[in-house]
């Protein structure tokens, strides 16, 4: 009897170690396939994350249109460009200096100091009259029909002259000639002539005459009043000759 039920023991021992061994593995396989699933999940997500990081890494396209075609387009500089060799043979003008000229829309800016080399008279520099830096490639660019701001500091206003005629004269000098719209309906008299160095100018406008002289990029404007006041008789932009720097005539009583 005793011998019967040890055997037996030894039998449900073993049945339950056979039991818990499968249900171990068991386990250990379902863990098993669900780290595998997570790891795959996991695996998946950072393959996503990576590809919406380089989607967004991508650098866009750049333009292949310029903002202002005018500004780039080869064939309008060219024909200006051609234009002013064809006026100035001797010179030969740099395309990108020309281009940012074109884009420039005023003639002159006041200096803050006096340029004393000027061709002036002693007197002159403390007379009255409006010292400026003059653009010379500006009004080098100007063609018929453009429009350019001429201020005037004592005036406290500025005026818009139109071009209506580009005149080359035979002794290399050249001259800008157009009006200014006053607000009363009537145009006035505009015009600018320019020999190797040195560019003179006159301008009618609603305020009285003006005159203009600059030696390369350097001169100034005064209004024909005060020129005469102090006897001095301005230049007649078509008496110049190429490489002349005269000063304004001063005469004694």
């Amino acid at each position: 009897m005793n011998a019967k039920h040890a055997l037996c023991g030894v039998l449900g021992l073993g049945a339950i170690f056979f039991l818990a061994v499968h249900f171990s593995g068991v386990e250990d396989k379902a863990n098993s396939t669900s780290l595998s699933e997570n790891s795959a999940t996991t695996s998946s997500n950072t393959m996503a994350d990576s590809n919406s990081a380089e989607i967004i890494t991508i650098p866009q396209a750049a333009p292949t249109t310029a903002p202002n075609e005018k500004k780039k387009d080869f064939r309008y500089l060219q024909e200006r460009l051609t234009a002013m060799q064809e006026r100035r043979p001797a010179i030969n003008f740099d395309p990108e200096q020309v281009a940012a000229a074109i884009e420039r829309d005023v003639a002159w800016a006041p200096l803050t100091e006096i340029p004393k080399e000027l061709p002036l008279e002693p007197e002159e520099f403390t007379d009255g009259r409006e010292f400026i830096s003059f653009d010379s490639l500006k009004m080098e660019t100007l063609m018929p029909g453009d429009r350019i701001r001429i201020p005037i500091q004592a005036l406290g206003r500025e005026y818009e002259v139109t071009i209506d005629k580009v005149e080359k004269h035979d002794y290399n000098s050249i001259s800008w000639n157009g009006h200014i719209e006053g607000g009363d309906g009537q145009n006035y008299n505009a015009s600018f002539t320019r020999g190797a160095n040195l560019t003179v100018g006159g301008m009618d406008t609603p305020d009285g005459q003006y005159q203009l002289q600059a030696t390369g990029d350097k001169g100034w404007i005064a209004s024909s009043g005060l020129l005469f006041k102090h006897h001095s008789d301005p230049i007649d932009p078509n008496t110049v000759e190429p490489g002349s720097v005269p000063s304004t005539n001063t005469h004694t009583q």
